[in-house]
């Protein structure tokens, strides 16, 4: 029911019902309260003086909305907020702005405790320390300059001199959660500055505070995380929600990124027979893995060293910096294959028949395994280790011990060396 029906309705009040009921209790009307106006509230007195009608037409032009609106404000005038939430409806202001609205306007004055901007129209807003930015007792002197254009979100009322209340903290923050979405959707990095170390991980402002998990910092561990504290850094956006004002950022998702990138354009300059220095990341029971500049490449079991391999860990360990040769590339699967044979093979020395001393290394059943040098390893069947026959071969040798072999045959491409006690002997 709007005002001027109520006015056309009833256009008396008796006296009875002004004086009878508690407003609390009979929950009236805007429009009760404004029919009984004779005697203002001397809030709304002072706040429009100049509204003075002279008769009940003049009342029905201008039933001010505006008005009922301050005298609620004025009660909240402390901590005044937007209208409402993003994305809900919000009550225009006096001047047709609607609480939340994203202004601009040009500094016109400036002092310690606020600033004002002149909106254009003839409207003036006002920031105060408040709601400038992160530090309440910010000298805005030193903040902005005569002139300069700012953006501010329109608060819901006007202070005491008229002039729109506005938050340029609050814009800045409205601002940023909408390239913080827009970033999101396109799967880009937003900038922000780490400003403090917190439980669990870091505190980083993109306009509004996110934070940065411990396991997302980077992609190796980070034992001093104050040393980042001040540093501009790129994240990813793990998780945003801007009704509860959560932000979950990941810079090790950047970094990874920029890595790959650099490991394929330094891919392209690799080629089969270069040589380089690298870092042992990963074994697994099929070989090591070695990062080469960022570049992940695989050095089989077979590829380890000349002689037999059983695991990778008997040669190399994570972490252990070693020389390997570049074998071939596939480069549309991003494979690179690597060995550490950067010698010439020990057994093109070999020759069969040649007389040598080694070390008995290992036992099986079927003979003994004895290593002639550092890189040659060959086996002694049970059927060479005497002239006699012999059931198990810890009736010839022990591991360790040091014997006189003799060169039987080799097979480069299998590997393999057949080795002879009887026959060195026998010489």
């Amino acid at each position: 029911m709007s005002e001027v029906e109520v006015t056309a309705e009833e256009p008396a009040v008796e006296p009875e019902p002004a004086a009878e009921p508690e407003p609390e209790a009979e929950e009236p009307e805007p429009e009760a309260a404004a029919e009984e106006e004779p005697q203002p509230e001397p809030e709304a007195a002072a706040e429009e003086p100049q509204v003075e009608p002279e008769d009940e037409a003049a009342a029905e032009e201008e039933p001010q909305p505006e008005a009922a609106a301050e005298e609620t404000d004025t009660a909240d005038a402390a901590d005044p907020k937007p209208a409402a939430p993003p994305g809900e409806a919000a009550s225009p202001t006096v001047d047709g702005l609607t609480g939340g609205t994203i202004v601009s306007g040009t500094v016109k004055t400036k002092a310690a405790h606020e600033i004002e901007l002149d909106l254009g129209g003839g409207r003036i807003g006002v920031i105060s320390q408040r709601y400038w930015g992160d530090d309440p007792a910010a000298d805005l002197t030193q903040q902005c300059v005569l002139g300069e254009v700012v953006n501010a979100a329109v608060l819901v009322r006007e202070d005491h001199k008229g002039r729109i209340v506005l938050s340029r903290l609050w814009a800045m923050q409205q601002i940023a959660w909408v390239d913080i979405a827009r970033s999101a959707a396109a799967n880009e990095a937003v900038t922000g500055t780490i400003t403090a170390v917190v439980k669990g991980g870091l505190s980083c402002d993109v306009g509004v505070r996110g934070f940065i998990p411990s396991s997302l910092i980077d992609v190796e561990p980070v034992e001093n995380l104050q040393a980042l504290v001040g540093r501009e850094v790129q994240c990813k956006v793990v998780e945003a929600d801007q009704v509860s004002g959560r932000l979950v950022l990941s810079r090790k998702a950047v970094v990874r990124a920029e890595q790959r990138k650099a490991a394929k354009a330094f891919m392209e300059t690799m080629s089969a027979g270069d040589e380089y220095t690298g870092k042992v990341v990963d074994i697994q029971d099929f070989g090591a893995f070695v990062d080469i500049n960022g570049v992940r490449g695989l050095v089989h079991t077979t590829e380890l060293g000349w002689k037999r391999v059983q695991h990778p860990n008997e040669v190399v360990s994570v972490g252990d910096e070693v020389q390997v040769k570049v074998k071939s590339i596939q480069k549309p699967k991003q494979r690179v294959n690597l060995t550490m044979k950067l010698t010439p093979d020990p057994l093109t020395d070999l020759e069969v028949g040649g007389l040598m001393t080694g070390r008995v290394t290992r036992l099986a059943d079927f003979g003994a395994f004895v290593a002639v040098n550092d890189e040659i390893e060959g086996l002694v069947h049970i059927t060479e280790m005497a002239e006699y026959r012999v059931y198990h071969p810890e009736e010839i040798v022990l591991p360790g011990e040091e014997v006189w072999v003799k060169v039987l045959a080799v097979d480069r491409k299998r590997r393999r060396v057949d080795l002879s006690i009887s026959q060195a002997i026998a010489g």
